[in-house]
């Protein structure tokens, strides 16, 4: 097998090649008797369970007795599981890089590097997550990465050095991480479904496992919009509905926006300094009216930390020994020097079989007509330009400003890198942007 990149991100560990992903599992256990249960499963039945399930074993790896009796004797122990999991569902068995989260000390990482030695694979190398997510987010000289884990929001600041680009500073945000987020958002939606029904879900293990689930699978397929949510929840023969206008979704999660719009601030020494917002955060209501002004806006790229690392694998795995890279050398400098491995350039757009050039191509509204080599979208309302995609420095930008769009399913705003394959799509249009590669003897 090619070289795998695992990021270790507890709100999914993912593992990735060239050929995509090939596992992703959350960081949940359930211990009962001798069964452990690790990943969905086991989050699937987090709330009726609540004394045997564990979320914190990789936010907190240690060597720490755990309260069960067993062969489970630690979270290193769980950790050690969910590792050789992933590993199974993969099938990996070759070189693997490890993408860590800032916050890991040094003794969370020997640790880390003696759990994986006893797995079916070998570390070649580590790559702090942050430094990889940032590695293809645009042109700047300051960063702060916002990556949302279980169990909180870690900052961290990037800064271009010369012909690198550095991890500056890391601040963990505790307590709002994914699990404090959604709590805040189990005790609105319960209490809507007391006022409106006289139900509490929360007097039943099963009823406030399918809140918890309902919510969960709500953030994930979310676009962060204000929407009203509607929900169902059933209980033997009756099915109780609920709603919970937006406006109340925004609320519950005043204060911790609050909290982190007060973490970040201080990172932003320039008012130049880039913000790029984690795509799994950017579901949530409000958080990106929370840091809008603050700096220019981007959204992560999903599958960015696996693809980069891949990229810079080189890099990552140079050298004697394995320890964590923190600066990588920035692209100009790695094609100077002729050592630049990239996948292949889209050269194209492909809209409703049309190919187009990606050189410069604005993208219009219907209204806007399409004369020349504009790209007209089916869009209501007035004239209005929406964006371009460009090509630049040997890469192919999509820059939209503030306007939403989606890229691979993925909410994103401002300037976003393409890369081959990559699939593009704006509110309320039907039609998909294709990027694709055309051969020199068919370029149009």
């Amino acid at each position: 097998m090619s070289r795998v990149v695992i990021e270790l991100n507890d709100l999914a560990l993912q593992a990735g090649s060239e050929a995509g992903l090939l596992a992703a599992s959350p960081g949940f256990a359930l211990l009962r008797g001798k069964e452990v249960l690790l990943g969905a499963k086991a989050e699937a039945q987090h709330r009726l369970y609540p004394t045997s399930s564990y979320d914190k074993f990789w936010h907190e790896l240690n060597m720490e007795p755990l309260p069960a009796r067993g062969r489970i004797r630690h979270h290193a122990d769980l950790a050690y599981s969910h590792l050789l999991a992933i590993a199974g569902e993969a099938e990996i068995d070759g070189e693997v890089i490890l993408a860590v989260p800032g916050h890991f000390s040094r003794e969370q990482l020997g640790l880390l590097l003696g759990i994986a030695g006893q797995c079916p694979f070998q570390v070649a190398g580590m790559i702090d997550s942050a430094l990889a997510a940032s590695a293809d987010a645009g042109t700047w000289d300051e960063l702060v990465h916002i990556a949302l884990h279980l169990h909180q929001i870690l900052l961290t600041r990037l800064r271009r050095n010369g012909g690198e680009m550095v991890v500056d500073k890391v601040v963990p945000a505790p307590q709002l991480g994914r699990q404090q987020l959604l709590e805040a958002l189990l005790r609105i939606a319960n209490d809507a479904f007391i006022r409106q029904c006289r139900f509490n879900p929360q007097h039943e293990a099963a009823s406030e496992q399918q809140l918890y689930s309902l919510l969960a699978d709500w953030l994930e397929t979310g676009d962060g919009r204000q929407e009203n949510l509607r929900m169902e929840l059933d209980a033997g023969t009756m099915t109780h509905r609920a709603k919970l206008p937006g406006d109340q979704l925004l609320t519950a999660l005043t204060k911790p926006w609050r909290s982190l719009r007060a973490s970040l601030v201080p990172l932003l020494e320039s008012p130049a300094t880039s913000i790029l917002l984690d795509h799994r955060l950017a579901h949530f209501p409000g958080v990106r009216a929370a840091v809008e002004g603050l700096g220019p806006l981007h959204i992560t790229r999903p599958g960015a930390v696996i693809e980069n690392a891949l990229r810079h694998g080189d890099q990552i795995t140079a050298g004697e020994g394995v320890r964590r890279i923190r600066s990588l050398a920035l692209d100009e400098a790695s094609e100077a020097t002729g050592h630049r491995d990239t996948p292949a350039m889209p050269t194209h757009v492909l809209f409703r079989n049309r190919a187009l050039p990606v050189d410069d191509l604005p993208l219009v509204s219907q209204a806007n007509g399409s004369a020349g080599a504009s790209l007209a979208l089916d869009i209501p309302g007035p004239a209005a330009t929406l964006g371009r995609i460009v090509l630049r420095q040997s890469r192919v930008l999509l820059d939209c400003g503030d306007s939403e769009f989606r890229l691979n399913d993925a909410p994103v705003t401002g300037s976003q890198p393409l890369r081959l394959g990559d699939r593009v799509r704006f509110p309320q249009v039907a039609d998909e942007l294709l990027l694709i590669e055309v051969s020199d003897g068919q370029r149009t």
